[in-house]
Formats: structure tokens, C-alpha cells, sequence
């Protein structure tokens, strides 16, 4: 019974978003019955017989072409109000014609009948045509493969749920999510085994957040999951349910032999209070969730902004350059969208290596300031170099290599903070002394450099560029190791590694 009773539910709904979703619907379907009802009372009125025929014969005309109209309009819907109102008008006609009995009476049930069968006919042809209008709309909103919301209307419901947000000052919450390992599965398995596992995760993602969001395909193995009016608490435990439901749920949608081994990287953020447009909060969502499969994959990530982190940790004597960072932050993404977030995340890496080694509160947000602002001198680098697909030219080497003076060059006027130019001018430097710009070995690099060598490497190793692949955050480590003494400080490779294997544990 109660599933017959959500039916219904669901059946009126649909119905009152189809017919009365706007006024200008709701005022035309009732001007259609009013005008009916009026024309049906005129036609049932006990009027003179001889002085009223002309006028009920051009009352029926008009009222049939109504009947038709509203047929041809709602459909179903409408056919079948008209036909309640015409049955009630013929159950007259027919108790007229057994007092007072004419042709003109005749004429009239006539009409009738034609009507109800002509306005079947168009309710027939107008219910077909909705259900195939219906069938194009889905597919021109839906992704072919896995059935989820497709990046066209990602962007839609977005712009919508933004402008709602803005006009009923609520919020909007965004949570990324990337099928980890998927280029592995579609190297080993093949595509038809990749597109099982898009499918399977897809079917998942719907059956947890049910009727309460809306789940979209973004492209590749990348979904995104919007949540309307939910604050940022919320959000976060909801994305953690969602991990914690996908892990419940996959071993009834994957093969036995792989279930266990597709996992989730998922990252989120939020608008108004984190991000401040549209733009600005898919950023923040893209790099939580780079950030979370930085981490070790498998993860949950908050888009934890630099700015805010800044104000936190940074000193009084520094207050006065949080505008200054926010716009050289602001330059870099104009610039480059993945040295923005390369910068930010390289940042986090250098507070968590200078956190272990115990430094102090003001060495570490000279690590954090360097960290956000050490690639600043590619704003002045042009984009085919710096995202070239084939191996640079010596001379485009050289050149790239020249980004740390630029950065430096730019800081020049905070010269007040001591050692963050220091810090940005060698955080290429190599521990063996073949690095540059000047060929600093062991302890001559300062330390904050060392730490960002480090972090800036291992970062480069696990994002995804134009230019290289990504490889795996073990893969990162080994590289790590193998370098240690030559490229990077042995110790603080050790140091990092162990960190980040606790976080990913």
C-alpha cells in the first residue's frame, strides 16, 4: 500500500511540474475549464428553445474547439477534464431530448460525441509527442554510457543552484570524485572492462544519494555530486558517508576479483563562504581532489584555502601582505590553473615536513609563503613552453630555468621577511651541487630550500601534466629514495616519506 501511495505521490508531482509550474500555465488551463464550465451552464439553461438554438449551436463550436485545444495542450490531462465537462453538458442534451425532442438536440449530442473522439485522437498524438520531447531532454542532459548527468548540465544546475544561493542566501556544495587507478584497470582489463567499472560506479553513486542531489559524469572517470542548501559541516560528513556507503555497496556491482581493489578520491568544497563564483568553486573542488589522491588516494579532501590558512599562521608584523599574496595567488591562476594548485599543495607539503622537524611557528610560515610563491616567476614564461608536450630544446631548458631569479625578482620589494627570497631563488638547487641557479651543495642551500625541493618533486611526480604522466605515490617515493643524496637531503626524504605513509594508513 505505501508504495502505491508514493506512486500517486510521485505521479501529481510530475503532473504539477509538467502542467503548473509557472503562472502562465496555471492561468491558461483555467481560463480553458471556466470558459467551459460558463458555456456548459448557457447550453444547460432552461432558456426560451426557438431563441436560443443559434446562439447554443456557435456556444458548442467554440466550446468543442476549446475541448480540442486543451486536449492538444495537456494531453491526457486535458482530455480528461474536457471529458468530464462535455459528459455532464451530454447527460443534459440527452435529458432534454427524452422532454423536448428535435434534430437541433441531435446535431448537438452529435457534436459532442465527435468532439470526445477527435480530442482523444490529438490527447493520443500530444501524450506521444511529450513522451518523445521527454526521451530527446533526458538524453541531451544524461551521459550515454552511465546514464549520470552529463557535463552540459553539470553546468546548468550549477549557474541555477549559484543564482538561487545568491537570491535565498543559502548555500551550494560541490564534491568531486575520481575512480582511482582507472587508467591501469583500462590498460590491463581493456576499454569494455573500463566502461563496467564507469557504469557499476555511476549506478552506485545514484543508489546513496538517491533523490537528494543530482550525480553528474564530468568527463573521463571524473563524477561530481551537488548538494543544494547543505552548510559545510554537512557536506563533509556527507562526502565521508558517501566513501563509507561506496565501500558497503561495491561488492554487489564490481567483479568478485576487482571489487575490492576500486576505490574513491573525493574532494569538496563549498559556496559562499569558501569559494565566491562558480569558477572559483569547481577550482576548489578539482584541488581537493587532486590534493586527495596526492595523499595516497582513497581519501576525502576539504579545499583548504591558502589565504585563510595565511591569516591563521601568519605574524603581526605580516598582516599587512595577505592582499599582496592574494594577488600574486590571483596572478598564477590567471596564468596557469595547475601551477595555482601545484603551489598550493607544494605549500602544504613544506608546513607538514617543517612541523616535523619541530621548527618554529615563524620558520614555518616563511615555508608556507615560499611554498605558495615559488613558481611566481612563470607568470613571465610563456604557455607553449611551459606546457609543451615534447621534450624541450636546450635552449627552452635554460630558459625555464631562469623561473626561480624571475620569482625572486618579484618578492625583491618583501625582502622584510627574511629568507623567503632565499627560499624561492633555490628550491631547485641539488644536495650534490648540480642544480641551479648557482650550484649550491649540502647545507651552503638553506634549509627551507631543501624542504622545498623535496615537496616541489614529489608534487611533480604525482600530478598529471601535458608533458609527463603521473606516476603513483609508491612510484614517488622510490624516486625519492633513489635520488636521495644527489637530488634531495636524505633526511628530510625520510622525514616526508614517513608522513605521508601515516597520513595514507
Amino acid at each position: 500500500m505505501i508504495w502505491k501511495t508514493n506512486l500517486l505521490g510521485k505521479r501529481i508531482k510530475n503532473l504539477n511540474e509538467q502542467y503548473f509550474s509557472d503562472w502562465y500555465k496555471k492561468s491558461e488551463i483555467t481560463f480553458y475549464i471556466l470558459i467551459c464550465i460558463v458555456m456548459g451552464i448557457i447550453q444547460s439553461s432552461n432558456a426560451d428553445h426557438d431563441a436560443a438554438i443559434n446562439i447554443r449551436g456557435y456556444i458548442s463550436h467554440i466550446q468543442s474547439t476549446i475541448v480540442i485545444l486543451m486536449a492538444f495542450r495537456y494531453g491526457y490531462f486535458g482530455f480528461l477534464v474536457s471529458s468530464v465537462l462535455i459528459a455532464t453538458e451530454t447527460f443534459f442534451i440527452i435529458r432534454e431530448c427524452f422532454v423536448n425532442f428535435d434534430n437541433y438536440l441531435l446535431l448537438g449530442l452529435t457534436l459532442k460525441l465527435f468532439t470526445i473522439l477527435i480530442a482523444c485522437f490529438i490527447a493520443v498524438l500530444t501524450n506521444r509527442q511529450q513522451i518523445q520531447n521527454r526521451k530527446l531532454e533526458i538524453m541531451a542532459i544524461t551521459d550515454e554510457l552511465t546514464g549520470a548527468y552529463n557535463q552540459r548540465f553539470f553546468h546548468m544546475i550549477l549557474d541555477d543552484g549559484i543564482k538561487r544561493a545568491q537570491k535565498n542566501k543559502c548555500s551550494v556544495g560541490l564534491i568531486m570524485i575520481d575512480v582511482d587507478n582507472f587508467k591501469m584497470y583500462n590498460d590491463i582489463y581493456g576499454h569494455d572492462f573500463g566502461d563496467e567499472i564507469l557504469k557499476s560506479t555511476a549506478a552506485i553513486l545514484k543508489k546513496i544519494v538517491k533523490e537528494e542531489s543530482y550525480v553528474f559524469r564530468c568527463g573521463g572517470d571524473e563524477f561530481a555530486v551537488i548538494f543544494r542548501n547543505t552548510d559545510l559541516q554537512h557536506l563533509e560528513s556527507m562526502a565521508n558517508n558517501l566513501r563509507k556507503e561506496f565501500e558497503r555497496l561495491k561488492k554487489d556491482y564490481y567483479r568478485d576479483d576487482i571489487y575490492d581493489k576500486v576505490t574513491l578520491s573525493i574532494g569538496l568544497s563549498e559556496y559562499p563562504n569558501m569559494s565566491k563564483s562558480k569558477d572559483e568553486l569547481v577550482y576548489q573542488a578539482d584541488m581537493a581532489l587532486y590534493h586527495a589522491k596526492n595523499l595516497g588516494k582513497d581519501k576525502v579532501h576539504l579545499y583548504q584555502d591558502a589565504i585563510l590558512q595565511l591569516r591563521k599562521n601568519i605574524s603581526s608584523d605580516h598582516q599587512q601582505l595577505i592582499g599582496i599574496f592574494k594577488g600574486l595567488l590571483s596572478t598564477i591562476s590567471a596564468k596557469d590553473k595547475y601551477t595555482h594548485g601545484h603551489c598550493e599543495r607544494v605549500s602544504a607539503y613544506g608546513v607538514m615536513i617543517g612541523e616535523a622537524l619541530n621548527m618554529s611557528l615563524k620558520e614555518i610560515s616563511i615555508i608556507q609563503y615560499a611554498g605558495l610563491l615559488h613558481d611566481i616567476g612563470k607568470i613571465e614564461m610563456p604557455k607553449n613552453i611551459l606546457n609543451k608536450k615534447e621534450e624541450l630544446t636546450e635552449e627552452e631548458k635554460n630558459y625555464l630555468r631562469q623561473h626561480p631569479i624571475y620569482s625572486e625578482n618579484i618578492l625583491e620589494p618583501l625582502g622584510e621577511i627574511d629568507l623567503l627570497t632565499d627560499y624561492v631563488r633555490h628550491h631547485h638547487e641539488r644536495y650534490d651541487g648540480k642544480g641551479y641557479p648557482d650550484g649550491l651543495a649540502g647545507a651552503e642551500i638553506s634549509l627551507g630550500a631543501r624542504i622545498l625541493c623535496v615537496a616541489d618533486s614529489f608534487d611533480a611526480m604525482v600530478s598529471e601534466r601535458p608533458y609527463s604522466k603521473s606516476m603513483t605515490m609508491e612510484q614517488a617515493f622510490k624516486e625519492l629514495e633513489k635520488n636521495a643524496g644527489t637530488q634531495f637531503d636524505p633526511e628530510i626524504v625520510k622525514i616526508f616519506i614517513k608522513i605521508m605513509k601515516a597520513r595514507a594508513a
